[in-house]
């Protein structure tokens, strides 16, 4: 009797892919993709919030696309805050437009009275 081992023998291992060959990728998440072309094309809000769901899709699925979701994202609030910034001036601009109009119109019929 012995106390030797029985040899070890490794398991098949599958075949290398051949030259020039690549395995396939699995596809892109589709949110992803809209997340991007929505928020810098359409309305930068919806992009934030397709960014927000192709991520969680993508972790539950593993499909490809984190990227274009995080771009989506970012370009969203970045256009996102200039939209508002925009809003911002122009209700300034339009309130002191309006304010001089009513200045002048008030003191120029004042006068004439």
């Amino acid at each position: 009797m012995s106390d030797e081992q029985p040899a070890k023998v490794p398991p098949p291992q599958q075949p290398p892919y051949p030259y020039g060959y690549y395995p396939p990728q699995p596809p892109y998440n589709t949110y992803a993709i809209l997340s991007l072309a929505l928020g810098i094309f359409v309305l930068p809000p919806l992009g934030i919030y397709f960014g927000n769901k192709a991520k969680q899709q993508i972790a539950a699925s593993g499909e490809r696309g984190i990227e274009l979701a995080n771009a989506g994202v970012i370009v969203g609030w970045v256009l996102t805050g200039l939209f508002l910034a925009f809003f911002v001036v122009w209700c300034l601009m339009a309130g002191m437009m309006f304010g001089m109009f009513g200045l002048t119109t008030a003191t120029t019929v004042g006068v004439a009275s």
